[in-house]
């Protein structure tokens, strides 16, 4: 699965489980048990499902772009490193001049 399906494809499950119980609590709160419960139900279980099944693509596309960025900032930061100019002498306490 490509990078940005996974990660969406995650966020959309996340989403359906969080409207799942939502429909599940509110069913609860009112007192009207039946079709509508099943429903907060089952949309709990096929987002949690959905996002089991979708989360090792995106955890590795995290990882991958996360190892790439932080590959290119290092050699970033080396270049800016390599410009600057070198530090000066310092002179060792033993050779300092006596005040």
């Amino acid at each position: 699965m490509p990078k940005l399906p996974a990660i969406l494809t995650v966020i959309g499950a996340m989403l359906t489980q969080l409207i799942g119980v939502t429909v599940m609590l509110t069913t609860r709160a009112t007192g009207a048990p039946g079709i509508a419960s099943t429903t907060g139900l089952t949309l709990t279980t096929l987002g949690f499902l959905t996002a089991l099944a979708a989360a090792p693509p995106a955890c590795r596309a995290l990882h991958t772009w996360s190892r790439d960025r932080g590959y290119v900032l290092y050699h970033e930061h080396q270049a800016q490193d390599a410009t600057l100019p070198t530090a000066s002498t310092v002179v060792p306490l033993g050779r300092a001049t006596p005040l």
